[in-house]
């Protein structure tokens, strides 16, 4: 018992680090100094889930709904401008769910950080669009007597990550609307299994109030280097994933290693086509291959990578479609997908976090440092 509590607590510190690595990129701007004109925010949202999750027993016959309370700041200064090339605003946000669920999924409870560029920025209204991660603690996870059915979350601790689109306006002095779409994905990351995640797409609506004057951005240096088109991008990648206990065998974390190579190319300063190849020594599959087979086989990977990147400044969001060229007997399936937050420093060192699924089913996160050229 004292072993399981032990690593068990190691995977919630696993978790942890995860999450601190994704809000690494929101740039450390919560404390940072701004001008007296930036303005201040503290919302509540109302969240209506989009449709109801079928893929636990009893399955959901309801959407789920919630709220989120945000606090954030819009960061106006020259220095916060050199980071993305863009208006932001990054902050803090607390939320809960009811799954409308209460035998397989109960409620949700998350907290954790986010950075928000501004599309369009308007004297009484803006758009932008939002990346946050987080922790999210769930009342109902998976039990082989109690919830066999719950096959989403395999602990009570779960990262958080999301997205979203967002339109405000005011209506009046401290007063703005806010309508948009969120989408938020629950997940342990593989570190415990059954592990197949839960996706929140949701409308929300809510009211914001809001200090300081609402003005037009200041005018900022812009940037008068040439677009670079070409770049190439190495990074080193880890992570850990845990393999169940067996009646012969203890519950175990095994490391992931890797390098990922990309080349792509500048189609503006902002859009990436990208593409490349992942090398992979996965030692939880090797693992897991002799507890299927009784015996070791070959098990490392070599993937094709293609796709798309989002370039900001020193942010870089990464998209793409991923197939197992060379992989073991018996894996599947073939294809998968990958999407990563980047943050490239002034020298081209790189560093990151980038999370590997096959459809819905998040199977871990990864960090991720290396060098972009």
């Amino acid at each position: 018992m004292r072993f399981q509590r032990n690593a068990y607590m190691r995977r919630l510190a696993f978790i942890g680090v995860n999450a601190a690595l994704y809000s690494l990129y929101i740039p450390v701007a919560l404390g940072q100094m701004n001008q007296a004109s930036d303005e201040r925010e503290v919302g509540l949202n109302l969240l209506a889930g989009l449709y109801a999750s079928n893929r636990i027993v009893p399955v959901s016959t309801q959407a789920p709904v919630g709220f989120e309370v945000r606090y954030n700041r819009m960061h106006t200064s020259q220095q916060a401008w050199e980071q993305c090339h863009c208006l932001y605003r990054s902050g803090v946000f607390l939320n809960a769910y009811s799954f409308r669920n209460p035998v397989a999924l109960g409620q949700s409870i998350g907290a954790g950080l986010f950075f928000e560029p501004i599309l369009l920025h308007r004297t009484r209204w803006d758009v932008s669009v939002r990346a946050l991660a987080g922790i999210a603690y769930v009342s109902r996870f998976y039990d082989e007597v109690t919830n066999p059915g719950n096959r989403a979350f395999g602990t009570p601790v779960n990262g958080l990550i999301g997205t979203g689109l967002y339109g405000r306006y005011a209506i009046s002095t401290h007063w703005k609307l806010l309508a948009g779409f969120d989408y938020k994905h629950i997940s342990n990351a593989g570190v415990r299994l059954p592990n197949e995640g839960l996706n929140i797409p949701s409308a929300t609506v809510g009211l914001t109030y809001y200090t300081g004057k609402i003005v037009r951005p200041p005018h900022y240096k812009q940037v008068s280097e040439p677009v670079k088109r070409w770049m190439v991008r190495g990074l080193a990648l880890a992570s850990v994933k845990v393999l169940e206990a067996t009646d012969k065998e203890p519950e175990r974390g095994y490391p992931i290693f890797g390098l990922n190579l990309i080349g792509g190319y500048h189609l503006t300063r902002t859009h990436v086509i990208s593409g490349g190849v992942e090398l992979l020594d996965d030692r939880y599959f090797k693992e897991q291959i002799l507890r299927w087979s009784g015996h070791y086989q070959p098990y490392r990977q070599v993937t094709v990578l293609g796709g798309y990147e989002f370039w900001q400044g020193h942010f870089a969001f990464t998209a793409h479609m991923g197939w197992n060229l060379v992989r073991p007997f018996g894996y599947k399936p073939a294809t998968y997908q990958k999407y990563g937050l980047l943050y490239r420093f002034a020298n081209g060192l790189t560093t990151g976090v980038a999370v590997k699924a096959y459809g819905e089913n998040t199977k871990n996160f990864q960090a991720l440092v290396g060098m972009t050229l």
